[in-house]
């Protein structure tokens, strides 16, 4: 099988010339004389990135990429975490010249396993049953999972570093002599091609509290829900109810924050004076809430883009070996844990 190293070698060029040559890369400045060379060399090879297919027109190819998503339209535009992966995965298809032609939300009865060989490359987004992913592998290899948390090893996986760092924040609190803490979490349920199925998860989040409070013989006091603004608010609710309250609650995510929020100003609660508040995702609204919102940030724009360079790499050189990326996440503090808003972990 012909390889990029191979063509650079004949060509007379660098692999990566020939990977930006072969990608159409539209902002590499090359010689049309030296781009032609290795187009050349390209066809008289046979070269093209899925095994065992001839090199057709290359000079005009442009790949397609499906995605699968296992949020609904609603839930991707709300979550701002979800909503800046699909803008990184769109931006960088640009970058790329490659086309997301399908943009599919589950879960839909009625898809057609056996239309994604129709693409060039397939992107999975959230959690759908191993029994989904699979059967999707079953007509088209070329897949990247991103948001992933479980241990896949036929499969490229993009994740952040929640666990990690949720362990380190839970370090610096027990460090400034916190051991009344809270969580509000929620599970992972399996989407399949039909329904969300009742199998869950355990999130990375509240994995990591509740392994942490373990370890450190305190009483794990959480809450866990369905991510929703309401059950934010009701997940602050029974904690603030409960025999020994609290005085600092990890929130999984921001919108369950603001929830959680309402609830403690019913309860007239202030926040930092009487409970600490530390979130998930830093979206936008992190700083614009009063006090404004201590909360851990991943690099989800980032994780959209690397699905696509993950894709990418699949095409020009072949590779079949996975790749699992994690990405690193940082805690930014603000007024609801009364740290200097500059501090980062």
């Amino acid at each position: 099988m012909t390889s990029i190293r191979e063509i650079a070698r004949k060509a007379g060029v660098s692999p990566a010339t020939v990977s930006r040559v072969l990608s159409q890369d539209k902002t590499f400045s090359i010689k049309d004389s030296t781009r032609k060379k290795v187009l050349e060399v390209a066809n008289n090879l046979h070269y093209d990135p899925r095994p065992n297919r001839l090199l057709i027109n290359i000079n005009n190819k442009k790949r397609k990429i499906i995605i699968l998503c296992a949020l609904s339209v609603e839930q991707l535009n709300r979550d701002l975490y979800f909503s800046n992966i699909s803008q990184g995965l769109q931006e960088e298809a640009n970058a790329s010249h490659y086309t997301i032609s399908s943009f599919i939300h589950f879960p839909k009865p009625n898809f057609d396993f056996s239309s994604v060989k129709n693409f060039d490359g397939i992107v999975i987004i959230g959690t759908f049953s191993s029994k989904f992913i699979k059967r999707v592998s079953l007509y088209n290899p070329n897949i990247v999972i991103i948001d992933e948390y479980r241990h896949f090893d036929e499969y490229d996986l993009i994740r952040n570093n929640y666990f990690e760092l949720t362990n380190r924040v839970l370090n610096i609190l027990y460090q400034r002599k916190y051991t009344r803490i809270g969580f509000i979490g929620g599970y992972l349920n399996e989407m399949t091609h039909t329904h969300l199925s009742k199998k869950m998860n355990i999130d990375p989040r509240t994995k990591a509290y509740e392994t942490w409070m373990k370890l450190h013989n305190l009483p794990i006091n959480e809450v866990i829900t369905n991510w929703t603004l309401d059950e934010g608010y009701s997940a602050m609710d029974k904690l603030l109810n409960s025999s020994n309250p609290p005085k600092i609650v990890l929130v999984a995510s921001d919108v369950l924050a603001m929830g959680a929020y309402r609830s403690i100003h019913l309860h007239q609660k202030e926040i930092p004076t009487d409970i600490q508040i530390i979130s998930y995702n830093n979206s936008e609204v992190a700083s614009y809430l009063v006090p404004s919102l201590s909360s851990i940030s991943a690099p989800s724009y980032q994780m959209g883009q690397a699905a696509i360079r993950l894709l990418h790499d699949r095409f020009i050189n072949h590779r079949t070996i996975p790749y699992q990326l994690l990405l690193p996440s940082k805690f930014i503090e603000r007024e609801s844990s009364l740290a200097n808003k500059k501090n980062r972990i």
